[in-house]
């Protein structure tokens, strides 16, 4: 299933896009830190996205990511980290969401060595668990600054007793880190619950539409196909309704999605 991000100020013509095309939804507004903690406007919104009666279980949130660290060698960080994640879990939650997709925020350029990766595999499984236990919908944990799939493959391993826990790979976040997908699908394939695509020039995460940037989505295409994958969601994690029509057309010549 084909994903895109609704605009609350927009709610109808999104809706009957989605509806249109059997779309689902990824909400994009809760990680931003100021409207968390408006509870006023927070509250509008989420009562907005309520009103629309979405089907359960099919549309994703991501969560926070700003300097979200559950793994911070400092205690109170990580504190005010978990506070943030429960604060994406409760309103998916309300709206009745099947996912939130939290970023990994593995730092590959601290030179903190050996330690820094087993603090960060270490607490990452330990964070994952807590708040399965508090929670009902699934978290995916979406590549960000990550260059290698090593460590994703590794704390998807340690968490295969928990069904509800999956691996978000963001396309064009993987083709900035490698020019060899392969070996990430290779690794990841077993765990890989959703995707985000955009399109890239491969100089930064620009969010182009697909078939605007460099990425070989023929390529992507193939390897989604080969590793089994074809039946997992899709968010086309680009904003505003011209690049998401772009996108759809895009998708629909290529027979992708």
């Amino acid at each position: 299933m084909l994903e895109i991000i609704p605009v609350w100020e927009q709610l109808d013509l999104y809706a009957k896009l989605a509806e249109k095309y059997g779309l689902a939804f990824e909400y994009n507004d809760f990680f931003q830190p100021d409207l968390l903690d408006d509870e006023a406007s927070c509250r509008e919104r989420i009562l907005a996205y309520q009103s629309l009666n979405r089907p359960g279980r099919v549309d994703t949130l991501h969560g926070v990511f700003f300097d979200i660290l559950p793994f911070s060698f400092d205690s109170g960080i990580r504190r005010q980290s978990l506070y943030r994640m429960r604060q994406s879990l409760e309103i998916a939650d309300k709206l009745g969401c099947r996912g939130v997709v939290f970023h990994t925020n593995f730092n590959p350029d601290l030179m903190a060595g050996e330690k820094y990766r087993e603090n960060w595999l270490e607490r990452m499984r330990e964070t994952v668990c807590t708040l399965l236990s508090e929670c009902d919908c699934e978290i995916f944990l979406e590549n960000m600054f990550d260059r290698s799939a090593v460590e994703l493959e590794e704390l998807a391993v340690s968490l295969q007793g928990e069904n509800r826990f999956g691996i978000c790979l963001d396309v064009a976040h993987m083709r900035l880190s490698t020019d060899r997908p392969r070996e990430w699908f290779e690794r990841l394939s077993p765990y890989i619950r959703h995707f985000h695509i955009n399109d890239t020039q491969l100089m930064h995460d620009e969010h182009l539409a697909l078939g605007q940037g460099k990425i070989d989505w023929r390529e992507i295409e193939a390897l989604i196909g080969e590793f089994g994958l074809k039946e997992k969601s899709r968010l086309l994690e680009v904003n505003g309704l011209d690049k998401i029509n772009l996108c759809l057309e895009y998708c629909q010549r290529e027979g992708i999605g």
